[in-house]
């Protein structure tokens, strides 16, 4: 990720921005955290945190220009599910580290060739059956609050999530 200004975080593939900066805190850097310490962890894209929650938000686009290969885009693998459910597991070791202790909430944002909204909410069920929403019932605390699957404009539409805007690029941004 290539972080553009405060808060305002690019994407790997340099097509999308993640604007922030209406965060009380953000990063895009757990990715380089854990590499750097030599952890096999894995983690979400961004964290943004307001008043009221911490976000964990993790982002797949298939539908980007030059996209290599968008129909080898496999959400609903059970590797790929796997794997999405483990960016959340292993991004709570970096919110302890930053003393993070609000409600988290964790959004995947994706988008694929002919995804629906009945796409995104089959993929958003059966990735929350491997999140700890069981476990936590009956305890004193929670690891997560809620999840979601969104699409771009389900992400920019959303009431509280639109203050985060996801947003193409402008050229001069890319370079």
């Amino acid at each position: 990720m290539i972080k553009l200004a405060e808060g305002i975080y690019i994407e790997e593939n340099g097509v999308y921005q993640l604007d922030c900066s209406a965060a009380l805190w953000s990063t895009d850097q757990i990715h380089n955290l854990f590499h750097a310490a030599g952890t096999f962890l894995c983690d979400t894209d961004f964290v943004a945190e307001t008043a009221e929650f911490i976000l964990l938000i993790e982002y797949k686009n298939a539908n980007i220009p030059n996209a290599t290969n968008p129909d080898g885009f496999k959400p609903f693998s059970a590797q790929k599910i796997d794997n999405i459910a483990r960016k959340f597991y292993d991004s709570l070791h970096y919110l302890a580290l930053e003393a993070k202790n609000k409600p988290v909430r964790y959004v995947y944002i994706v988008d694929f060739p002919k995804a629906s909204v009945t796409d995104r909410k089959m993929l958003r069920n059966t990735i929350a059956d491997k999140l700890p929403f069981k476990m936590q019932q009956g305890k004193q605390g929670k690891l997560i609050d809620d999840f979601e699957v969104l699409s771009i404009s389900e992400w920019n539409g959303h009431s509280e999530y639109a203050a985060f805007p996801l947003t193409p690029v402008s050229q001069g941004e890319a370079s």
